[in-house]
């Protein structure tokens, strides 16, 4: 019997993506402040990290510091968002040396998460997003033939390389994890996480 035969998907996980146009311009800059950050607060945080620093979180807004100015730039011209939407942006900087990784989590409570690499050597770990459903549709995943699941990114996990000066945004219940640094410098990063208010509701 002939099959007329397509797939339909729906629901997509939208990661937006932005590779911020200038960044070579600021990159050194940024470094320096993450540098400094992390000599005003030695301890840091331990959250998913494992080894490296992260820094105590801030929230973002438009005051006149180079780090808080460039993400508020960044992510005040958010293309898909509508206009009548406010941000609160909330922020921290991790520095993962040779080895350090970040375990799997999420950001709870929050609608939006996001990254953007300042440094970023070859072989510094990926970050690695897990399908939501995992749990309720491992055995279907694991069905489908590679033709399939790479045609249509249905597979467990999905990688991105980090790249300096790309920024990626992601809803904020997308398990993710960081992989281990495996080169001999240290990886740079921003993460945020973004709670938005919608000016139209009554």
């Amino acid at each position: 019997m002939d099959l007329n035969y397509k797939t339909n998907l729906i629901f997509p996980t939208p990661i937006h993506q932005f590779d911020v146009n200038g960044f070579d311009e600021i990159q050194n800059e940024l470094i320096d402040y993450a540098y400094n950050l992390k000599e005003k607060e030695p301890e840091g945080a331990s959250i998913s990290n494992r080894g490296g620093w992260q820094s105590l979180g801030f929230e973002i807004d438009n005051r006149d510091d180079k780090l808080h100015d460039f993400l508020f730039n960044c992510l005040n011209g958010f293309p898909c968002i509508k206009q009548s939407v406010d941000f609160i942006i909330f922020a921290w900087i991790n520095i993962n040396k040779s080895g350090d990784y970040n375990v799997k989590h999420v950001h709870p409570t929050n609608d939006l998460s996001g990254v953007i690499w300042i440094k970023a050597p070859k072989n510094s770990g990926e970050i690695v997003f897990e399908a939501p459903y995992l749990f309720q549709a491992f055995k279907e995943l694991k069905s489908y033939n590679d033709e399939f699941r790479n045609s249509c990114n249905v597979d467990q996990n999905y990688y991105f390389p980090p790249n300096e000066g790309t920024m990626l945004v992601f809803p904020s219940h997308l398990p993710h994890q960081v992989e281990e640094n495996k080169s001999n410098e240290d990886r740079i990063s921003v993460s945020f996480n973004i709670r938005l208010i919608n000016n139209d509701d009554p």
